[in-house]
């Protein structure tokens, strides 16, 4: 169970017509290989828990080793998968789509809620309400599975499979994701925009963002085609918000950045270089969110 088979470009990360290096492993999990060399980072742009983060970070050219980053997020089959392996005791839980029609009467609940159960037609969605802990309780796992050392990517590592190496806003590039609420402030999304969605459907929405808690749930993972970045990774604006393993403020250990924004964080936090932490109050190692997931990273 242990290669890693080529499944797209050539050993020397591109072939001739630019397509990114790809490799499959034995679960169905895709890698796509980020060379080494310079990419654009930043600027640092932070919209909440302003009091706890450092001093932001100006654009510049940061220096990285080869990795691969898995092109999605690990979904909801994948981590059934995971715990039916293992036994391991998951603190979190399922949650679905509400599609009964009491979850579209304004006010009267929500559309994503918790199930009871493992939802089957949730497989191809990205897990959520994972801990940094869990989620590396997976990569410890897949390890094993593929014979190679898998874990979380750092911020840089993740902004650069994000973003290539041009500086753009976006995986697709700068072309703004739905026009219709960049009027929204950056955080909370607030009860003016759960109006406004009521009666505005959404406009190029290339990226799930800028939901009402009430109103919003994630998509399938791939279901915004454009959503791609130049290596192939898909789903990283929005949709929901993944784990990295670098400390959102090096003097408050135990927190770390989450990166990409999420279907209920406002369209703002889907610019790639937006970062935050999920909580400065619960750490990553018990913090779990319906926002909130990771994809696997491995050295190169």
């Amino acid at each position: 169970m242990g290669e890693m088979q080529l499944i797209s470009g050539r050993r020397d990360t591109q072939d001739r017509t630019g397509a990114p290096e790809r490799w499959r492993v034995s679960d169905g999990t895709e890698f796509a290989l980020v060379p080494a060399g310079p990419f654009v980072y930043g600027p640092e742009e932070v919209y909440e828990r302003l009091a706890q983060a450092p001093a932001p970070r100006p654009r510049q050219t940061l220096e990285l080793d080869a990795f691969c980053l898995a092109t999605r997020p690990v979904s909801y089959s994948q981590w059934k998968a995971f715990l039916d392996a293992t036994g391991f005791r998951w603190g979190g839980e399922w949650w679905a789509i509400d599609r009964r029609w009491r979850a579209r009467v304004p006010f009267a609940g929500r559309r994503f809620a918790p199930a009871r159960t493992y939802p089957p037609e949730m497989a191809q969605y990205p897990i959520v309400a994972v801990s940094q802990t869990e989620a590396l309780a997976y990569c410890e796992w897949l390890s094993g599975q593929i014979g190679r050392r898998c874990g979380l990517p750092n911020e840089a590592q993740w902004e650069k499979a994000a973003r290539g190496t041009d500086g753009r806003t976006y995986p697709w590039g700068e072309t703004k994701p739905r026009p219709e609420i960049q009027w929204q402030r950056r955080f909370p999304v607030g009860i003016e925009t759960y109006l406004y969605s009521l009666v505005v459907p959404p406009r190029r929405e290339w990226a799930r963002a800028g939901w009402y808690w009430r109103s919003g749930t994630p998509l399938p993972v791939g279901a915004a085609p454009q959503n791609r970045s130049p290596y192939g990774c898909l789903d990283m604006a929005g949709n929901i918000w993944e784990w990295t393993t670098s400390l959102y403020n090096p003097n408050l250990p135990g927190f770390h950045v989450v990166k990409g924004g999420s279907w209920g964080y406002s369209i703002h936090h889907a610019r790639l270089y937006v970062r935050s932490a999920c909580s400065v109050t619960t750490p990553s190692q018990d913090y779990r969110a319906q926002g909130t997931g990771f994809r696997v990273a491995v050295a190169g």
